[in-house]
């Protein structure tokens, strides 16, 4: 069953449907294919579907998740280090702000004051000097501790599932149960960000592995295949619309050996699940 809300994402640009890559002619050609099958109207016109697919999935998500499974909580674009497994994350960005400033500005305050009272040999002074030296030296050493650590950050996610875990919890926050990648459409120069975050939430994690998955609507088995069949780093890859791309493939990739291997390469992600439909993600989700 297909995302309720996809249809009204679909349009053309330039006479192109914008899932395609106006630059490849197969592309352009199965789009086409992949829109008649969708129902979406030809004078339909597309801009940006970015944010408009985040809010519209957000708002389905909630109110098809909210019968089953009502502890769940659906939002767009969250920081990793929000959610109880991540926090660690955001731990060394605190540690690194340097708070030494705010003390300096308070002991120039505090140095000020005792010379404007003629106050500039006494020990009280002398102290003020010796605890800025003090501070000075502990940032010099400091510095290159935090440096040697490095930055362990993930990007945000573009939606990610949770639930409040309550006096459970570390610091206070919530449970990441699931995290997702959203990806209209493919190209080589994009394709690999979503297996590079969900490789990274797997090795920065402390605790259990969040539900990571990329979701897309990409007509094109080779891309789909390219980001489904990896090595663990997405659970699966979910398709907006998968009964029609499944129509589409069927009637596009037919004639020669070529063509039909990349129709069986299709149906063997489906058949394995590595290709899911938005439905199998609704369902998966109210059970965790």
């Amino acid at each position: 069953m297909p995302a309720p809300f996809v249809a009204t994402l679909c349009g053309y640009r330039d006479g192109k449907p914008n899932t395609s890559d106006s630059s490849k002619i197969d592309s352009i050609e199965l789009g086409h294919i992949f829109f008649e099958k969708i129902g979406v109207p030809t004078a339909q016109t597309s801009g940006k579907v970015d944010h408009p697919w985040s809010h519209a999935m957000v708002a389905d998500l909630t109110e098809k998740l909210t019968p089953m499974a009502a502890h769940l909580i659906v939002k767009r674009e969250q920081a990793a280090h929000a959610f109880e497994q991540y926090a660690h994350l955001g731990a060394l960005r605190a540690l690194a702000e340097d708070e030494s400033l705010n003390i300096d500005s308070a002991l120039e305050r505090l140095q000020s004051h005792l010379l404007a009272g003629g106050d500039t040999g006494s020990g009280t002074s002398r102290l003020v000097e010796a605890l800025s030296g003090a501070l000075d030296d502990s940032r010099n050493r400091r510095r290159p501790l935090l440096d040697a650590l490095g930055d362990e950050s993930l990007p945000k996610l573009d939606i990610s599932v949770h639930r409040d875990l309550g006096p459970a919890a570390q610091a206070g926050k919530p449970h990441l149960v699931a995290g997702l990648s959203l990806k209209w459409s493919l190209r080589t120069d994009r394709l690999q960000d979503p297996r590079t975050h969900g490789a990274k939430m797997a090795a920065l994690r402390r605790g259990r592995m969040p539900h990571f998955a990329a979701v897309t609507m990409e007509p094109r088995p080779y891309f789909l295949a390219r980001l489904g069949q990896g090595t663990g780093d997405l659970d699966c890859v979910y398709h907006l619309h998968l009964p029609a791309l499944a129509a589409a493939v069927n009637d596009y990739y037919t004639g020669t050996k070529s063509r039909l291997r990349i129709r069986d390469t299709f149906h063997r992600m489906v058949d394995q699940r590595r290709l899911r439909d938005y439905d199998d993600l609704v369902s998966y989700l109210g059970t965790l």
